[in-house]
């Protein structure tokens, strides 16, 4: 055999060795791809069984929704009834308002206003004593006259008339003249005084009886002195 053909079988074998491992590296490679596709295979298969039994796969959080809404409800119907207006939350809530006292208390005292100085009174001017009236008088009265009773039916003229006459006999015997007031007198209640007015003021009676009063002395008789009440018939005492 020639160099060339033991040259050329020697790189013969060479080539076949290299197809070998070649063909053996393709195979493991193969191998390991056919095994993850059928695995993957598997998983899908497995996925599409747990579909076809309707199960669905299991999430470890599926309870936080309905926890949330139950408490959402409770806490609504504890408003509802007004738990909260008695609880700490109600506190936290809306802050307390201070009581009236306490604040006063936290208030800076205020200064006290100054005291008014006492005002001197006025001195009092000395008013003169005022002057003091006695009198007993008769009433003759008429009809239309102030105060006149029911059964008054006379006249101005006839009481004009009657108190002339009854004048006169007073001032006869001024010491008759509660008699006098007895029999012509119409003022209610003078037959038991007998006509007496006691002491009074200046200005307590009427300006015309005390015009007529101040014209005679203590103890004379008066003519007659008319007034609204009809006509007097006056004995000054004091």
């Amino acid at each position: 055999m020639s160099k060339t053909s033991e040259h050329d079988k020697a790189r013969d074998e060479d080539d076949l060795e290299d197809d070998d491992s070649t063909d053996g590296s393709g195979d493991g490679e193969e191998d390991k791809t056919t095994a993850a596709r059928g695995r993957a295979h598997a998983d899908d298969d497995d996925d599409e069984e747990a579909e076809d039994d309707g199960a669905e796969p299991e999430d470890p959080s599926w309870w936080a929704p309905h926890a949330v809404l139950g408490a959402l409800v409770l806490i609504g119907l504890l408003g509802f009834f007004g738990m909260f207006n008695k609880t700490p939350l109600a506190r936290l809530a809306a802050p307390v308002a201070p009581e009236p006292e306490a604040a006063h208390a936290a208030a800076p005292p205020s200064p006290a206003p100054p005291e008014p100085k006492p005002q001197p009174r006025p001195a009092r001017t000395a008013q003169p004593p005022r002057e003091m009236f006695g009198a007993k008088h008769l009433l003759v009265m008429y009809k239309g006259s102030r105060r006149a009773p029911p059964g008054i039916e006379r006249t101005k003229d006839e009481a004009k008339a009657r108190a002339t006459e009854a004048m006169k006999k007073a001032k006869a015997d001024p010491s008759k003249f509660a008699e006098l007031v007895k029999e012509y007198s119409d003022e209610p209640g003078a037959d038991r005084r007998g006509g007496d007015l006691g002491r009074f003021p200046k200005g307590a009676m009427v300006p015309e009886f005390q015009a007529g009063l101040e014209k005679i002395k203590v103890g004379e008789v008066s003519d007659l002195v008319e007034t609204a009440f009809g006509y007097h018939v006056i004995l000054r005492t004091q």
